[in-house]
């Protein structure tokens, strides 16, 4: 009997993303719209069918037209509302420009963006620009292409929140998951600063999470992992984690975000007061991994 590929079984063109555990998500493919090998990445840009345009990096998906605010929202507003004043936030990857679309409804944020890859960039404005909304070219926008551990190296004590919007742990992006990433992290801070990372799913990648969580407690006094939904990505379920030099995510109350998402008149789709309270109890097996 002759093996069928998955995609001979479900017809048509499908891009499907395949986990080191053993664990495929696949989507239908609808027009490979863009592709390029970049000195760090292959980069592709694909319209599926039930997520719109897609960014794929090293054939791993990173955003969708359709789902990236469930993603953009709770790794923004959850370290944004966290800290009673950010005003200097520092993006480390990020390219396709959601994050910092989100970062730039502060009225008050002044945000510098470090991208290592400007084909990143260059990509997602030209064929995907609905993520990033014009946020690139905004004036109160600083995008640097470059390293974005040489940048911190660069302003130590020179930022309000750090938010780590970056790869899976492989490839360019190792080093961001590894305590002397956080050290770095840390010394970039003020003395009342916050860093926040998406830190994988606690379904397929419970490993690498439990080490960046492990990694992240050996540099700051305060660290929570809190959950959302992605759809898009691998099993569904992701994880976020906060480090914070003084303030508990869950100190502010719901009142104080609801005022501020007023006052700067933020429209959210998913992220909520209430959602930011909801997102920090934990199930029990994903507190178990992280015990």
């Amino acid at each position: 009997m002759t093996e069928m590929a998955p995609a001979d079984v479900f017809g048509g063109d499908w891009h499907f993303e395949i986990e080191r555990e053993g664990f495929a998500q696949g989507v239908r493919v609808l027009e490979r719209i863009f592709r390029v090998t970049t000195p760090f990445q292959t980069l592709e840009i694909f319209d599926t069918k039930t997520f719109g345009r897609a960014l794929v990096l090293d054939d791993a998906l990173q955003t969708t037209e359709r789902d990236e605010f469930t993603y953009h929202e709770m790794i923004v507003h959850v370290s944004m509302m966290t800290h009673p004043t950010p005003r200097r936030v520092l993006i480390i990857g990020g390219g396709d420009g959601g994050t910092l679309r989100r970062v730039l409804e502060y009225a008050s944020a002044e945000p510098v963006q470090v991208e290592i890859d400007r084909a990143v960039i260059d990509a997602c404005k030209r064929y995907i620009p609905s993520i990033s909304a014009g946020s690139f070219d905004n004036p109160r926008a600083q995008v640097v292409i470059g390293d974005g551990v040489e940048h911190m190296h660069a302003n130590a004590g020179g930022f309000d929140v750090v938010i780590v919007d970056s790869t899976d742990p492989v490839g360019p992006a190792v080093q961001l998951f590894a305590t002397p990433f956080y050290q770095s992290v840390a010394r970039s801070l003020a003395d009342d600063g916050i860093v926040v990372a998406q830190s994988s799913s606690p379904l397929i990648m419970a490993e690498a999470m439990r080490q960046q969580v492990t990694n992240m407690r050996e540099v700051f006094p305060i660290v929570h992992t809190y959950l959302g939904l992605v759809p898009a990505y691998p099993g569904g379920l992701w994880s976020y984690t906060i480090g914070s030099k003084r303030y508990e995510p869950l100190g502010v109350s719901p009142e104080t975000i609801a005022e501020r998402l007023a006052r700067d008149r933020i429209q959210t789709r998913y992220y909520t007061p209430e959602v930011h309270r909801g997102a920090f109890p934990l199930p029990p097996f994903v507190a178990d991994i992280l015990a």
